[in-house]
């Protein structure tokens, strides 16, 4: 799509089809660009803004009081109204908040390109100024115009069915927001702190029609006993949010433990999809209190996924009836297969194979109908395809991953004739190594990451959000916000540090020698469409008679958790 970028590098014929085609036609291929390609598109003529402008700020990025005074005047004539906006704007308040300690100056209209310092008694002069979407920790604050113009902005976007509040001191009034959106589908607060009401507050959500919740590292302005049952408790009236009886897919961690306010007299809402974060340690040798009941208490619930370290959990027969698919630690798989039919599996940290292996037998008969796998091998065994083969005879896709050793050239060129033969819905292959992450060196660090993500498993934020517009460009607030700090009183002790984005691949490292090896499989794996032997690189083919073609891939495992 890049002949669109300019007039100029359109030909007579491109021309003609711009002019000639309906409207209908290019909204449909302007739809599947991305932000910097929609950019490109809307420049290139009068007709093509005019259709292409509607998605351009579809999804919108605001995680800086100075992005939002920069486009203040135009976001509200965009049209139609945008359909997903992730936030991360904190207001200045009187109290000390621990997550706004790092805060080092205040934006506001008057003031755009001149901050005001945040008081000498509320920041050190130590601080470092990072990329102000990525942090959780907000280093500029809205004062109270600029804030009371954002919520006022917020509750005009009434077509909004994705929210996502992310790294900010949650407003006071979100329950009365949410409430003014009708459409809203999904919601998710991450790292935010919420205040503690000093009155009770209406929390009945029963008009909501939220399909989705995500709640994570919920934080509170005062440290105070978590108690359930007073309404005045921060953490209770956003768990309140998940008896929403609309709601289908639940996400949340330690912080909240949402099962907690569900009861036999209160049940929770007809779950398809639950998605729970355990704390990082591994020194707790039983599930928490209540999780178990309220797993049983969810008959349609068809995707469980657990992260971090979860022990074994002691199920009835009769539970879960409907789970097809688990993405879960090796120590939970088999008492979580054990009795059910399994179609997606996924083993999301380190599985030592002599384990693995018994737990293949332990659940071998529920294994018969698994069609997609992931797992991760700290160190390559040419047994453990021998092993998958023999116990999932109807996978259609196999990803591995593992981080030292590697399988020999021949072990690659006979993998197709001497073991993936055996699988003859095999689609999807993907065997690569991954480098492992160094552990976190901060506590902010260590918030921000799930301990198996370190083995290639997704974590909780590569599920939402991925084709987000920032309606400012990063470059141009970190260089305009580099010069404002500079200006500074206290700029002497400010030090820079930008974060490198990482360049484009423009080639694949083993072009032909790759081809070659995948070649090898074509008589024996006439189904495989799709095989990954690099991270970061695919091979693909739209039939068994097309050539093999690399493109390149995102990590994780299908994408998506199970996509």
């Amino acid at each position: 799509m890049n002949m669109l970028s300019t007039a100029a590098c359109l030909s007579p014929s491109t021309v003609f089809y711009a002019t000639t085609l309906p409207n209908e036609l290019w909204l449909s291929i302007f739809e599947y660009l991305p932000s910097q390609s929609l950019r490109n598109v809307v420049l290139t003529s009068k007709s093509f803004h005019a259709i292409a402008i509607r998605f351009l700020y579809r999804h919108l990025i605001l995680t800086s009081p100075t992005s939002f005074v920069t486009a203040s005047s135009a976001l509200s004539s965009i049209q139609p109204s945008p359909r997903a906006l992730l936030l991360g704007i904190s207001p200045l308040v009187e109290r000390t908040v621990e997550q706004l300690r790092e805060a080092v100056a205040i934006v506001s209209f008057s003031e755009a390109d001149d901050w005001t310092p945040v008081p000498l008694n509320r920041q050190t002069n130590r601080y470092r100024f990072f990329q102000i979407k990525d942090t959780y920790q907000p280093r500029f604050l809205a004062d109270a115009t600029v804030y009371d113009n954002l919520l006022t902005q917020i509750t005009s976007f009434t077509s909004l069915r994705q929210l996502v509040f992310r790294g900010m001191l949650l407003p006071r009034d979100i329950h009365s927001i949410l409430r003014d959106l009708p459409h809203l589908r999904d919601l998710a607060v991450v790292h935010c702190t919420v205040h503690f009401a000093n009155v009770h507050i209406d929390v009945d959500h029963t008009s909501l029609k939220l399909q989705s919740l995500t709640l994570l590292d919920i934080r509170t302005v005062y440290s105070s006993h978590d108690d359930d049952t007073n309404p005045r408790n921060p953490r209770t009236r956003l768990r309140m949010l998940a008896k929403v009886p609309t709601i289908r897919s639940l996400t949340y961690d330690h912080t909240v433990w949402l099962h907690r306010i569900f009861t036999s007299s209160s049940p929770s809402p007809p779950l398809t999809a639950l998605d729970v974060k355990f704390p990082i340690h591994k020194d707790r040798p039983r599930a928490p209190p209540g999780f178990i009941s309220f797993l049983e208490t969810l008959p349609s619930l068809r995707t469980l996924i657990l992260r971090n370290h979860v022990p074994a959990l002691s199920l009835s027969p009769s539970a879960l009836p409907a789970l097809c698919a688990i993405s879960a630690p090796l120590s939970a798989i088999s008492s979580i297969c054990s009795g059910r039919s399994i179609i997606k599996l996924d083993i999301r940290d380190e599985a030592v194979l002599a384990s693995l292996y018994q737990a293949f037998v332990e659940v071998h008969s529920q294994l018969l109908r698994v069609q997609e796998l992931s797992l991760f091998i700290g160190d390559w065994d040419d047994e453990v395809v021998l092993a998958i083969v023999a116990r999932f005879p109807n996978l259609t896709k196999l990803q591995v991953r593992y981080a030292r050793g590697a399988p020999s050239e021949d072990t690659i060129l006979g993998m197709g004739s001497r073991t993936l033969y055996a699988l003859p819905h095999l689609v999807s292959a993907h065997i690569f190594c991954i480098p492992l992450l160094p552990p976190p060196q901060s506590i902010l660090e260590a918030r921000t990451r799930d301990d198996d993500t370190v083995y290639g498993a997704p974590g909780v934020g590569d599920t939402y959000f991925e084709s987000m517009h920032d309606i400012d460009t990063v470059t141009d607030t970190l260089i305009d916000g580099v010069r404002s700090l500079q200006q500074l009183p206290f700029s002497q002790g400010v030090s820079v540090d930008f974060i490198s984005e990482q360049e484009p691949r423009t080639s694949e490292p083993f072009d032909d020698y790759t081809r070659e090896l995948i070649i090898a499989w074509n008589r024996t794996c006439p189904g495989l469409r799709t095989v990954q032997l690099h991270p970061g690189w695919v091979w693909r083919r739209a039939d068994r008679i097309d050539h093999w073609a690399a493109r390149p891939c995102e990590s994780g495992i299908w994408g998506h958790v199970f996509g």
